[in-house]
């Protein structure tokens, strides 16, 4: 039986109208003016280029029904540049939402993508997982959650802690201090924080000094600029880090929720060695602005998860999975060659 549904490309800008009625109506807590926003800062003015979009139309109504996009980003290993696709911002309408109409758009979305893109990759919710297998992607991977814990307030925000948790806080914060303070004193002496300004040069340096072994996508000041620019991402902050000698060491991009700090990205140009060091002085950065925890996802290099347990952090239980279309060899399949952050999410 023939479908009722098709999927065909739309050029984002000439059908801007139904791709924001679209999103405002079907993707959680996506208001029309912040629809707006996600299309013509996060699509239109995207460094990487504007990406692509598929609408579904019910052939019954003639009408667009749901919308699958692709979100250009540029990856780089060994010294060369892939053009590369995240899905991102699928929506369909609430009668439609079924099996069929789901495929149709997403073999359409991807075959769209194997044809003018490296690869194409995604972090699909426990839902749209089976859709994603059907319609030919494979799961390489997934983001693990990490946290630190800087102060028990964090702890003590809890209905379900009784009142002796209270006589624990501050005998536990003194560790918490302890345990930082050594490891300040082993990895992290002599750094120091500020701001990244537009175009900041340290960025750039960093970025040329990268490892060129990792698969990552590009991390240059002009890229940062537009990824966490106010106008599609207010309250995150890029910070870099300088050693005594006004060498960059990193950076780290976060935003604050109440007490919490949340870090989107977090690069250096050597990780395997010094994500310890950078991440050991920007919780003690962020302790001093009175931050009870910290919240970041990483999948990659085991060198660089081991730099991480060596900053404090643990693993929460869980990871984010990560697919990649079935059969585009420039991705690769090791997780060894991987260096993924929030940063290559395109909602945060």
């Amino acid at each position: 039986m023939r479908s009722r549904y098709t999927a065909r490309e739309s050029a984002l800008s000439e059908h801007q109208d139904r791709i924001l009625s679209l999103w405002s109506q079907n993707l959680d807590g996506m208001t029309p003016p912040a629809a707006h926003t996600k299309l013509r800062h996060g699509y239109l003015a995207n460094p990487a280029g504007p990406g692509l979009g598929v609408l579904l139309h019910d052939e019954a109504s003639g009408q667009p029904v749901g919308v699958q996009c692709l979100h250009a980003r540029t990856f780089w290993q060994d010294g060369v540049a892939q053009h590369v696709a995240a899905l991102a911002d699928y929506a369909v309408g609430q009668a439609h939402r079924s099996l069929g109409p789901a495929l149709t758009l997403m073999r359409a979305g991807l075959g769209l993508g194997a044809s003018r893109f490296g690869f194409v990759y995604g972090f699909p919710n426990a839902r749209s997982q089976a859709v994603c297998t059907r319609a030919g992607m494979q799961r390489v991977g997934g983001t693990t959650r990490y946290g630190k814990l800087l102060s028990t307030r964090f702890l003590l925000r809890s209905p379900r802690r009784g009142a002796w948790w209270s006589w624990l806080a501050a005998p536990a914060d003194i560790v918490l201090r302890l345990l930082d303070a050594a490891r300040t004193l082993q990895h992290a002496r002599g750094l120091h924080w500020s701001d990244a300004a537009p175009g900041d040069a340290r960025i750039d340096a960093l970025w040329q000094q990268r490892d060129p072994r990792l698969l990552l996508s590009e991390r240059s000041a002009r890229v940062l600029g537009w990824r966490y620019a106010p106008e599609g991402f207010p309250g995150w902050h890029v910070s870099v880090a300088e050693d005594a000698g006004g060498q960059p060491l990193g950076y780290v991009a976060w935003a604050r929720r109440d007490d919490v700090v949340l870090i989107s990205d977090f690069f250096c140009s050597r990780p395997e060695h010094d994500t310890c060091r950078l991440l050991t002085a920007f919780a003690g950065h962020m302790r001093r602005a009175r931050a009870s925890a910290l919240s970041l996802e990483f999948y990659g290099c085991e060198a660089v998860a081991r730099q991480l347990r060596h900053a404090g952090f643990f693993a929460k239980p869980g990871v984010s999975p990560l697919y990649v279309a079935a059969g585009q060899t420039h991705a690769p399949a090791d997780a060894q060659a991987w260096y993924v952050t929030g940063f290559d999410r395109d909602g945060d």
